[in-house]
This record gives structure tokens, sequence and C-alpha cells, in this order.
């Protein structure tokens, strides 16, 4: 049986499970499943990853669907926040542009792809994994780095297997320092100390240097 109709009571909520989906329409395992895949075939449900949904209707009604976006990004992989490319690129300090919402996670790296766009996310060891912050934006709370911690990121996970770190490798990352604050170096500083890496020691210099040289 097409339970389409109840299908409106979830037209309010951010996102939901199939659990949650088998408690508002009722019926067996197979009613639940067959109903999922006939409302995303009918495109009245989305699909964020398996066994999580939002409603077309809510994805529609929202103005602003960016801020959306990044709250599901917290959301399809526990814990984590927006880091990398991704937050570089929203304070213009990448010069290329990014065509993924990159986060950091404890678990797995892993990647996710559905309807609102693609979803990467980087495995992080737990003394690291801080140096963000919740920000609400439209209603939505997001985890999200600071640019300190976005930057350390981004060249963590390019760095820490390399040999040895250059100024010709950091000026191919065509970062944009100019508007990098003192207080976003010594903030830096403080994620390459926690780091312990030896060979970061010298990578808050080196950046100074780009920067300053522009």
């Amino acid at each position: 049986m097409n339970r389409i109709k109840n299908l409106y009571q979830l037209n309010d909520a951010s996102f939901f499970t199939k659990e949650t989906f088998s408690q508002v329409i009722g019926g067996t395992e197979k009613i639940v499943s067959d109903n999922i895949l006939r409302w995303l075939k009918k495109g009245a449900l989305i699909r964020l990853k398996n066994g999580f949904y939002v409603t077309s209707e809510f994805y529609k009604s929202l103005q602003n669907k960016q801020p959306y976006i990044e709250f599901i990004a917290n959301i399809l992989k526990k814990p984590s926040y927006l880091s990398g490319e991704y937050v570089l690129q929203k304070y213009s300090m990448l010069t290329e542009s990014v065509f993924a919402v990159t986060s950091v996670t404890r678990k797995k790296t892993r990647t996710y792809q559905n309807k609102l766009g693609r979803f990467l996310y980087y495995n992080m060891k737990e003394e690291l994994f801080t140096g963000y912050k919740i920000v609400n934006r439209d209603g939505f709370d997001i985890k999200e780095a600071s640019v300190a911690k976005a930057l350390f990121d981004f060249l963590y996970f390019r760095l820490w297997r390399m040999p040895e770190i250059t100024r010709e490798v950091l000026e191919s990352y065509r970062l944009n320092l100019n508007e990098f604050q003192t207080s976003d170096f010594l903030e830096f500083e403080s994620f390459v100390q926690l780091s312990a890496i030896g060979k970061f020691k010298k990578l808050s210099n080196i950046l100074k240097e780009i920067a300053y040289d522009r």
C-alpha cells in the first residue's frame, strides 16, 4: 500500500532514519522498504546515505541551502567538523574552486555522494581532533574549524608523509595568506606543536615568508 500521505508528517524534519519512517508510515519491513523505493523514484524523497533521508519538500523549502548542506555534512559521519579546502575556500584562502564539502572525522576516511553534493571525510587522530566551534546558520548548528585549524588540516593531510617540506611545495597550493592574521599564525603554531611532528616545526615560518613576500 502506498502511504504517501503519511510522508507529509516528515516535511518539517531536517533528516530522519528508516526507523523513523517505520514509526510514521507503519506496516511491515517490506511495506516500509517498498514505499522508500517508490518515493525515491518519484522524487518525493532524497537519500542522504543508506538509512538516512529528507523529503524533497523540506529541501525545496530552504531559501539558502548551503547552511543545511553544511549541517548534513556533520550528520553523515559523526563525530566530524567542516575543515580543509571547503572552509579555506569560504574564507577566500584558496584560489581554486572546491567541488566537495570536506570534513575531518575521528572515524575512517569516507566519501558520500548524494543529490546535495559530494562529502569527503578525512581521518584525524584523536589529539588533533580539535580547533572547531559550533556556529548557527539559518537555524542549523554546524561544527566548523577555525581558519587556522582548516589550514593546518589542509596541510596535514598533504604533508605528513612527505620526507621534506619546502617553500616550493607550499607555494604550489596557491594559498591566499593575505588575510591570515598574527592571531591566526599563533593558533596555527599551537596545532603544529600539538601534532609533535618534527618536520612541521618550520611550517609557520615558511608560511609567514610567503605571506610577507606578497
